[in-house]
């Protein structure tokens, strides 16, 4: 049996194999898999000795959990390859990967090699080479660079119906004009297509492991199939293509109008609107419907809800079938639901200085983490890229994990997105990027963002500890809406 490489050795191989990539000037006596490698890397002048003058392959196997993945991206121009490439590295950036994608025009070179080779000598574990690879050649040579750095190897070839080729050309066309309008991108991709046609070599299973993918919009023809995939990142990637790719999209979240909790600076519970916060409901309603006028389509076409009553009385007069989500509930805050910041600080300091070390991990006692609410919300995000023109209100935590998928925030700053009460976020997507306007519907409320405190030790000052609490009133509101 072969050996398993361990991280560590594979972290001192690779610093020690990265160093020793070097400038060809003259071709080695090699066996003949190895020597058309040769002749393709002395093109780009980069060569891995290891693979001239040493065996093909290492020996060692990937370990199954920790060795880095490199997938590649095959297929023909405008089949969809770079729109589902930057989705499943958003993706897995967001459940805490560190992927990227490495775009080149059609296949990988000695140059993108050591560029990954770098990535992962970083720490990070998912490089994604976006390109054509149309060739054996061409995807062989980067297989033999995974075999002789013992990385796992990663193929997904990508076809589409003739209808969705026309589709891809003409969102590909606009996107380009949008980056640069000085050059005539019509006909470019166009040109590329037709160059390009039929010259795919089909990839097989004997080649490693293989996800094969007919795009559609429409999910009764988008199919996708798999052979030799395994490992967690694997399982992972062929779950995130088995959905159709949505190319224009637009997403509406909102928190609830303000409620009475949010009046006395109390945290989770299930209380009701306030009188400000039922008029921010009568302004949503409003705003959407304007919406619906100027683009001349029924907007939205769902609504989500969490189970509790401000999310669900927030949108109640709001037309459209709708859905009220556990998935959407506010994080529960354990022994600390319904108290307010002042009174955690005086029943529980140090539950309070814990949270303010670190908020992405912090659990409340018989409560939740930000952890918990990623794993919580995965399907939520799931399922709206699989939708367009959905209404989401919830939550100020939940909506800050949802948010960070569109905005690809770091996982430690997600406990830190500012998501304000009575402000409509609209989430259009732009190619494979999103774009997100915020629009305040200038409905009085109170501010209930809180930054991280500068001093979170356990021996710090109730005044260190709520100097970033934000204020609020000590009674309800009881005025009327006009």
């Amino acid at each position: 049996m072969a050996p398993i490489a361990t991280a560590d050795q594979q972290s001192k191989e690779l610093a020690k194999k990265n160093n020793n990539i070097i400038n060809v000037n003259n071709k080695n006596s090699i066996n003949n898999n190895s020597k058309r490698m040769t002749e393709k890397s002395v093109e780009t002048g980069y060569l891995f000795p290891n693979i001239i003058c040493g065996p093909m392959y290492s020996g060692a196997t990937p370990c199954p959990i920790r060795a880095p993945l490199v997938v590649v991206v095959v297929g023909q121009p405008c089949r969809g390859k770079s729109l589902a490439a930057h989705k499943v590295a958003r993706q897995l950036n967001w459940k805490g990967e560190a992927a990227k994608v490495f775009s080149v025009e059609t296949n990988a070179t000695a140059e993108t090699l050591k560029e990954i080779g770098q990535w992962f000598a970083e720490g990070n574990n998912v490089a994604i080479i976006d390109g054509m690879h149309l060739t054996r050649q061409s995807r062989q040579f980067v297989s033999i660079f995974c075999s002789e750095f013992v990385y796992h190897y990663l193929i997904i070839e990508f076809t589409c119906d003739e209808k969705s080729l026309h589709d891809n050309i003409e969102d590909t066309i606009k996107f380009y004009e949008k980056q640069d309008k000085n050059c005539d991108w019509r006909a470019k991709i166009t040109n590329s297509v037709e160059q390009n046609n039929g010259k795919l070599e089909q990839c097989s299973p004997s080649e490693g492991p293989l996800i094969s993918v007919n795009n559609s919009e429409n999910p009764m023809y988008h199919s996708v199939s798999a052979k030799g995939v395994q490992g967690p990142l694997q399982t992972s990637i062929l779950g995130k293509l088995a959905s159709p790719v949505i190319r224009n999209k637009v997403y509406y979240f909102s928190r609830h109008g303000e409620s009475d909790f949010n009046v006395l600076g109390r945290i989770g519970g299930d209380a009701d609107l306030s009188p400000r916060g039922q008029k921010y409901a009568d302004r949503l309603r409003r705003q959407l419907a304007s919406l619906s006028a100027a683009s001349g389509t029924v907007t939205p076409k769902l609504i989500w809800t969490s189970e509790f009553q401000r999310t669900i009385h927030t949108a109640k007069d709001i037309a459209g079938p709708r859905a009220a989500l556990k998935e959407l509930n506010e994080i529960n805050a354990g022994i600390c639901e319904g108290l307010t910041y002042e009174e955690i600080q005086e029943k529980f300091p140090s539950e309070f200085a814990w949270r303010d070390q670190d908020k992405l991990k912090y659990r409340y006692p018989h409560g939740e983490s930000y952890l918990d609410l990623l794993q919580r919300t995965e399907d939520v995000v799931l399922a709206l890229l699989t939708t367009t023109e959905t209404l989401v209100v919830s939550h100020q935590a939940v909506l800050r994990c949802i948010m960070a998928y569109f905005t690809a925030t770091k996982p430690d700053d997600i406990p830190y997105i500012n998501v304000p009460l009575h402000t409509l976020l609209v989430v259009r997507s732009h190619g494979y990027n999103y774009e997100v306007e915020t629009i305040p519907l200038k409905v009085e409320c109170v501010d209930t963002y809180r930054y991280q405190p500068k001093d979170c030790s356990l021996s710090r000052t109730t005044t260190d500890a709520l100097k970033t609490v934000p204020a609020h009133y000590d009674s309800p509101l009881q005025q009327t809406i006009s």
